[in-house]
């Protein structure tokens, strides 16, 4: 699908969509929960229907009314495989935090399980789980260190302490995982990328009144806790929002009200205030909501090594400058849906824009965007922050541009409600 967006002029308010990030951590705790679980307001993008398809293939009964889910689960003393299959498969469709987390998940089964996936998260590397897994006795068989895995456990418990730099993702699965052990899982960690998405996982465990440590050197979750019943609501996404409010940062004169944040779980995204700070663009927090207006945006420097999704549409921010700005992480953009540090320098070429990267850091060079013909790379993030500097000043048309559903299925109807000019 290809989309074509015009420069335009913003105003009026929008909630955002529901946090996938939280959604889908719900999702695997009411999994082994044998208690009852209720979530409202669960999203309907792509990577929550698969993380939804996983837990009902691993035994959760799952009730749906509307954008309400009942969840029994009690995984793995309820799970029956299915006999009539040679094993069990799971699809995690193009979500990497699926893959990552239910992978240990999966594996308190005494049984294999077939992990599969696919599109880009087939080109996404696994190969901490091939090295860590067999710590705690699951066996795990990758092929090239990616998708689909074939685990088989039972996953004990224990404590381990390796090398190397885990994804906060599988650390999250080893974390919730290790709650419905009797032993519990102990981490001594080295270096944790995204420490903030691992806070994540902490503060929705703590709903179903499971309790997680951290220190600086690692995380431990004791076993045999017990499950409280649950009901809650998901909380806005914040990774979706900043794009609305880097849109409204630079379209909007009369101002865009954004709702439907909350503060209640913690994000990593949260950090695009930092930043909009930093840039002084203006805003403010209301009863309702945040009001962001259109601004003269300054130069900044920002390590976006523990958020890495804002990347791309700090990227964006960047060229509005009235200066050169830098972006720190760079590192972390390899393994995304996209080589997103590739990927923003590639697009924004085409545009005329000149970035450099240099050792860990994307240094960006203002100057007016030029119409072109764009790529989304398949990555929904892509996709989204091209769409706000086509807003912002450049008439773009983007190809691939579907891949949003992966994130925020509406993007493109809540832009053109604000008034952006959509083809």
């Amino acid at each position: 699908m290809k989309v074509t967006v015009y420069p335009s002029v913003l105003s009026g308010e929008t909630d955002v969509p529901k946090s996938k990030s939280i959604a889908q951590r719900l999702l695997a705790l009411a999994l082994l929960s044998p208690q009852e679980t209720v979530i409202h307001k669960f999203p309907n993008s792509s990577d929550c229907k698969a993380a939804l398809d996983i837990i009902r293939a691993l035994g959760a009964v799952v009730s749906e009314h509307g954008d309400v889910l009942d969840i029994r689960g009690g995984f793995p003393n309820n799970f029956q495989a299915d006999i009539r299959q040679p094993k069990c498969l799971i699809h995690a469709g193009e979500s990497g935090l699926a893959a990552r987390m239910f992978m240990p998940i999966a594996a308190l089964w005494h049984e294999e399980v077939v992990i599969d996936g696919q599109g880009t998260l087939l080109k996404r590397s696994m190969r901490t789980h091939e090295e860590w897994l067999p710590y705690l006795g699951v066996k795990v068989v990758l092929k090239d260190h990616k998708l689909p895995a074939r685990v088989q456990g039972p996953f004990l418990g224990g404590k381990i302490h390796a090398e190397g730099t885990p994804s906060s993702q599988f650390i999250t699965g080893l974390l919730i995982a290790g709650s419905a052990t009797k032993k519990g899982v102990e981490l001594e960690i080295e270096q944790v990328p995204s420490r903030p998405y691992v806070e994540t996982t902490m503060a929705v465990a703590k709903q179903f009144g499971i309790q997680m440590e951290s220190w600086t050197g690692g995380y431990k979750v004791e076993g045999a806790q017990r499950f409280e019943p649950l009901e809650m609501a998901v909380d806005g996404d914040w990774s979706g929002a900043a794009f609305l409010l880097v849109a409204a940062a630079l379209c909007a004169e009369q101002g865009v009200l954004i709702k439907g944040l909350s503060e209640q779980i913690p994000q990593a995204d949260q950090a695009i205030l930092e930043v909009l700070t930093m840039a002084r663009v203006k805003w403010e927090r209301t009863h309702s909501g945040y009001l962001v207006f259109a601004s003269r945006i300054k130069s900044f420097e920002f390590d976006a090594t523990h958020c890495p999704d804002l990347f791309p549409i700090l990227a964006v921010l960047a060229v509005m400058g009235d200066g050169p700005s830098i972006i720190k992480g760079v590192s972390r953009l390899a393994d995304k849906e996209s080589n997103r540090g590739k990927a923003i320098q590639h697009e924004w070429s085409k545009m005329g824009i000149n970035t450099v990267i240099r050792g860990d850091e994307l240094k960006v060079y203002p100057k007016a965007i030029q119409t072109a013909h764009v790529h989304a790379h398949e990555d929904h993030r892509m996709a989204m922050a091209l769409s706000v500097l086509a807003m912002a000043g450049g008439t773009l048309t983007i190809h691939g541009a579907e891949c949003v559903s992966k994130s925020f299925p509406q993007f493109f109807e809540t832009i053109q409600l604000l008034g952006a000019r959509v083809e």
